[in-house]
């Protein structure tokens, strides 16, 4: 079981406790103290680097190609792009970003997909702006997380006459060729191991789920994790940061043709961060897995209380863009689309979302946690008032006992930016 809690970058929750006598019976209820102080861990998202080489100013007939760049060498016919992957590149492109770009863009994007997949040291670009290559780059990066073995990129000027006549892109390959098949072929076995399990139902959600549920409990979080800003991490050693994390849920994502993204940008207390956007039965969701990686620390007397703890924290589980926004800010090349609909949101799906107090609903959320033998349930609430109405009810008048029918005592935590109340069954 690990310690460290992940809620906002890495944390440590202290357990602490209030004892609230209930008027009916002889029973405790336990609130599980969480710190105000939250520690971020010190990570960042990487910043694909960018060089730059000029030649002299020659006369165009007299050019002759710089072969300094790339450290992989290896001829067009030796690794072509297959026609799987070129199939799946294109379904990858029906994402955000690249239909979001303008022709140009649009043309350099290909050209430097092709590149990469190609494992090619020098591509010649039909542009000659460096910032449509920087921007081109970038969004081929956002869109597939199955290029692991790439960290940025160089690219070499020729001019004439002060103007510039062509660019040689390179991409800055982290290992050889032969490496990176090696772990293109471990990285693929892991996937289908996981995939495997994915529920056979046309209903996405239920898909979407299993992919996150199955990362978060087998990924660990690990600022000093090799490989961290890509997916190598996750499927070769388990342990990675958010990068890794938000890459892999895409990879696995785009393996069952589910439209899925990176996205990039920042964190309450500006540290840079990296999550998802996904379309979920024709809809789009932010998904944060990272911040779904919620397990607690506990000590003292209430380790015995509290073993057993939530493993999954579900707030940023298929959410909108008004709810992402409260905790996280975007940071990307083009627009996103702005997600509103809540139908698949986790707690609406399983039925612990309220717009009001329901005391049916209330009771049917614990009943069937305590059916299918859940160590805990969350129920979330639309708003403020309703989260003040569901803390009197359960909390102040004890309301809780009722529904768990037992005397045991009860451990809670509340959330009151998340309208939220989780409690240890």
């Amino acid at each position: 079981m690990k310690k460290a809690v992940l809620l906002l970058g890495m944390v440590t929750l202290i357990a602490g406790c209030i004892y609230l006598k209930n008027v009916d019976k002889d029973t405790v209820l336990f609130k599980q103290q969480i710190e105000e102080e939250v520690v971020y861990a010190e990570e960042y998202p990487i910043e694909y680097t960018e060089e730059i080489t000029k030649t002299e100013e020659v006369e165009t007939s007299d050019i002759e190609e710089d072969t300094t760049a790339g450290s992989i060498s290896a001829s067009h016919e030796e690794s072509s792009v297959t026609s799987a992957d070129t199939e799946e590149t294109e379904k990858n492109m029906e994402g955000c970003i690249f239909p979001c770009l303008s022709p140009e863009e649009q043309k350099v994007y290909v050209e430097i997909l092709n590149s990469l997949l190609s494992y090619e040291a020098e591509t010649e670009l039909s542009t000659t702006d460096s910032a449509v290559i920087a921007k081109a780059f970038k969004c081929v990066m956002l869109e597939h997380p199955e290029i692991f073995f790439v960290d940025g990129y160089k690219y070499t000027e020729y001019t004439s006459n002060g103007n510039v006549e062509k660019i040689i892109f390179s991409g800055k390959y982290l290992y050889e060729k032969e490496e990176i098949l090696m772990r293109k072929s471990r990285i693929e076995e892991a996937a289908a191991k996981i995939l495997a399990g994915v529920p056979d139902t046309m209903d996405e959600y239920y898909k979407v789920k299993y992919i996150y549920d199955t990362l978060v409990t087998q990924t660990e979080y690990d600022i000093q994790a090799v490989d961290n800003q890509n997916i190598c991490s996750v499927f070769l050693n388990g342990k990675s940061v958010c990068q890794g994390y938000a890459k892999a849920i895409q990879y696995l994502l785009q393996k069952i043709n589910i439209r899925s993204m990176l996205v990039m940008g920042t964190v309450t207390d500006g540290e840079g961060h990296a999550w998802n956007l996904v379309s979920v039965n024709g809809k789009w969701y932010y998904l944060d897995a990272t911040w779904g990686d919620a397990f607690y620390f506990f000590s003292g007397e209430n380790e015995a209380v509290s073993s057993e703890i939530a493993m999954i924290n579900y707030d940023y589980f298929c959410v909108t863009t008004e709810q992402i926004m409260q905790t996280h800010s975007v940071d990307m090349p083009v627009e996103l689309p702005v997600c509103s609909s809540m139908e698949d949101n986790y707690y609406v799906r399983e039925g612990l979302y309220f717009t009001s107090f329901d005391e049916a609903g209330i009771r049917k959320a614990f009943h069937k946690a305590l059916e299918n033998g859940q160590n805990a349930v969350t129920i979330k609430c639309s708003e403020q008032s309703v989260y003040e109405e569901m803390c009197r009810v359960l909390l102040t008048e004890q309301q809780i006992f009722e529904y768990l029918n037992s005397d045991s005592p009860v451990a809670y935590t509340d959330d009151e930016k998340q309208y939220s109340l989780t409690f240890w069954l």
